[in-house]
């Protein structure tokens, strides 16, 4: 089962595989056979993030970049955000919609 916060490695049509939060809910990926995810990028960590760009664990996650894939690219779960992280991500994710 996929979670809201989980933090999986998907197969995001790159050379490389990606670490990506997970921001849908399980109805939506029952429903659709789809997650939305925001995939992690390279930043410097001291670097001053825009408020649609979150730390979790000391991945940043840019959720201007967030999109939609099939379930099946997701490859494994390698960690989860904690409740205070998904929803810093929830808040980032409204300012920018």
């Amino acid at each position: 089962m996929i979670h809201a916060g989980d933090i999986h490695l998907a197969d995001l049509r790159d050379e490389r595989r990606w670490a990506v939060l997970v921001l849908s809910n399980d109805r939506f990926h029952r429903m659709s056979d789809r997650v939305l995810v925001a995939p992690g990028i390279d930043v410097d960590d001291d670097e001053v993030l825009p408020p649609w760009n979150i730390r979790v664990d000391g991945e940043t996650f840019a959720l201007d970049l967030l999109r939609s894939i099939p379930v099946a690219r997701l490859l494994e779960r390698i960690g989860r955000a904690s409740s205070v992280d998904l929803d810093r991500a929830q808040r980032a994710l409204r300012l920018i919609t």
